[in-house]
């Protein structure tokens, strides 16, 4: 049920006004949101498999050098000491993402209120909160947590499956290196997407809530404008839906997706 009928306001606050229908503002999150959630959340595990790797790849070279019965051990006790390290911060990293969460919606209520003040003269700053969507920040934060965990959890298997077919190849130090250091880069890379779909997840779910507490059941999609769109997605970019007539993928659900537009609809 909406929490307040944004249509009926209007209409109080613009009597003379003549529309059948009024759209919101687009709401585009900025970049630096999702590079402050990289920053201190993803970074940190990141660069901490960073500095564990340098210390795996040590002990690999000795390892290879000296292949003793007890060596490939000493290997995974470098592998394991390192992980067990991330594993503890990435648990004490749970407030950072909790923070960024509150923050990101905190300006996403800002920019709602002021496309619907510019758009309708209607002001919200009393009727919203950030309490009216903690279902979306305690999914965004849970969600977040679990992700730094996989991205720590797949830098080991991609150090581990490099380390021991090295071994097991007799593969040389410099070559094995090159892969651990790689493997770092590369979750890198995706603990950097990451951040930028969940920015994406996250204010795409606070523009679908503040859409419906308001009484507003009709939106427009607008595609990624991403290099490589879906073609299907990109073939509504301008398209007015109801919640009736959505498409079963909304808006922010898929990786890198789109975003909606709010449209407040009156009656004859």
């Amino acid at each position: 049920m909406p929490r307040y009928d944004l249509a009926a306001m209007t209409r109080r606050a613009m009597p003379g006004m003549r529309k059948r229908s009024i759209v919101l503002r687009d709401i585009d999150p900025p970049g630096t949101l999702a590079t402050n959630l990289f920053r201190a959340v993803y970074n940190p595990v990141v660069q901490a498999w960073a500095a564990g790797a340098e210390r795996i790849i040590a002990a690999y070279s000795a390892t290879v050098s000296e292949m003793t019965t007890d060596a490939p051990a000493d290997v995974r006790a470098e592998i394991d000491g390192a992980a067990e390290q991330i594993n503890r911060l990435v648990l004490l990293l749970t407030p950072e993402v909790r923070d960024w969460a509150l923050r990101t919606e905190q300006w996403y209520r800002v920019k709602w209120r002021g496309a619907v003040l510019s758009a309708t003269g209607v002001d919200l700053e009393t009727m919203i909160g950030a309490g009216d969507v903690r279902a979306s920040l305690e999914t965004s934060i849970e969600w977040n947590v679990a992700l730094v965990k996989d991205v720590s959890d797949v830098t080991r298997q991609k150090i581990s499956n490099a380390v021991f077919d090295g071994l097991r190849n007799r593969t040389p130090a410099r070559e094995v290196a090159s892969t651990i250091r790689d493997s770092v880069g590369m979750s890198r890379k995706r603990a950097t997407r990451i951040a930028s779909d969940q920015l994406n997840k996250l204010t795409s779910a606070l523009a679908e809530e503040r859409r419906r507490e308001a009484g507003i059941d009709t939106w427009i999609s607008g595609h990624s404008r991403k290099a490589h769109p879906r073609l299907n997605h990109q073939a509504r970019d301008g398209n007015e839906y109801t919640d009736e007539t959505a498409p079963q993928d909304l808006p922010g659900r898929l990786l890198m997706c789109c975003r909606s537009q709010a449209v407040v609809t009156f009656d004859d």
